[in-house]
């Protein structure tokens, strides 16, 4: 829980990236008003399951949220995720054990399409490649001498090619909000539009100054808050073309 409410009404349901846990987002939804309640995706490896083995299946990963979440919501509830975190709430969402009436996605690839190499996902290569590109070698999993923090984004990037890969051909049918860092090094500007084929409901792009971690700066905040608060509305989000600040 990262911040409970006084009574039960709405909620938010966060999804953190590749090697974080839910505390780092305390600050992202705070201007939310205080009746809404935040809850936190806690993977294996960190936080209050840093007792626990980093590294899960997919399948486990979105089953276990699931019965997590499984409790019926007094209110309106919306998913939000951030990169690895954005692919897991929509497969959540699609998955539906749990009740998810919008989502926003941050700074996330729309499926395989958005990959340098699509081809290579899936494969050995593949792997090698998304470790490469946060820096870990070929061999970080079974490296032992990593420190746990590394040994554990490792694992999440292992998590997330069979994110990217499982959620090509997929719908859900809730209003779907992506958003981009205009300076982002990992998510090309020109993958938010696909997010689009990611939904049969209302879908609102946006693109946000800064980088891959925008959410976490004083102005990204009071974007993702803003759009949080607009999917919590009970007409959710209107579809419109992409915008700039």
């Amino acid at each position: 829980m990262l911040r409970p409410a006084a009574c039960p009404g709405p909620r938010v349901v966060v999804f953190p990236h590749a090697g974080s846990g839910a505390r780092r987002y305390r600050e992202v939804p705070a201007g939310l008003p205080p009746y809404v309640e935040v809850i936190g995706v806690t993977l294996p490896g960190r936080e209050r399951r840093a007792g626990c083995a980093p590294g899960t299946t997919l399948a486990r990963a979105v089953a276990g949220i699931g019965a997590e979440l499984r409790a019926p919501a007094a209110g309106r509830t919306v998913f939000y995720g951030h990169s690895l975190g954005a692919l897991l709430a929509l497969l959540t969402a699609h998955a539906g054990q749990a009740r998810c009436d919008a989502l926003v996605v941050s700074c996330a690839l729309p499926g395989r399409r958005g990959f340098p190499r699509p081809d290579l996902l899936g494969t050995h290569a593949g792997l090698t490649a998304v470790l490469a590109l946060h820096g870990l070698a070929a061999d970080a999993l079974e490296d032992t001498s990593l420190p746990d923090a590394r040994r554990t984004l490792a694992h999440d990037l292992a998590l997330a090619q069979d994110a990217l890969l499982a959620v090509d051909g997929l719908r859900v049918d809730v209003p779907l909000t992506a958003l981009a860092g205009a300076d982002d090094p990992l998510v090309p500007l020109a993958t938010l539009p696909q997010w689009a084929d990611l939904t049969s409901g209302p879908f609102r792009s946006r693109q946000v100054e800064g980088g891959h971690f925008f959410p976490f700066t004083a102005a990204g905040a009071a974007v993702v808050t803003g759009e949080l608060a607009a999917s919590l509305r009970p007409s959710g989000p209107r579809a419109v073309p992409s915008l700039t600040p």
